[in-house]
């Protein structure tokens, strides 16, 4: 595969358009590397700069469906596992966005009496 390729598919990598994206959230949610990536879905590493670069299916079931039985049988992939991949990626990224702020940074949990309101200057009890 050439190098062009293998860069523009690290290029997109953050874009949910390509499949790319959800290779990448799923791998780093297992913390496995392309080889381990490949022989999950069941083909030679060098594949997987192709794989990264197709669009990603669409999330609509009957769709979602056809578009990683196209994909698995264009690449020689294990479909369900292709389809098990996508699916937990889209629930890590949804996960993700729950826990951030509009900032995208993370929101942490702030300690508050039990009748809900803040005591702003600190001085209250704790349990």
């Amino acid at each position: 595969m050439s190098s062009r390729l293998a860069a523009l598919a690290l290029r997109v990598r953050d874009d949910p358009f390509f499949l790319a994206s959800a290779l990448a959230v799923y791998a780093e949610s297992e913390t496995m590397d392309d080889e381990q990536l490949a022989a999950q879905l069941g083909c030679p590493v060098a594949t997987l700069v192709s794989l990264r670069l197709c669009r990603r299916p669409r999330p609509e079931p009957p769709a979602f469906r056809r578009d990683v039985d196209l994909i698995a049988a264009r690449f020689g992939l294990h479909a369900d596992v292709l389809a098990a991949v996508v699916r937990r990626a889209d629930a890590v990224t949804a996960l993700r966005r729950e826990a951030t702020g509009a900032e995208g940074v993370l929101m942490a949990a702030r300690d508050r009496p039990a009748d809900g309101n803040a005591d702003p200057a600190g001085e209250g009890e704790r349990p």
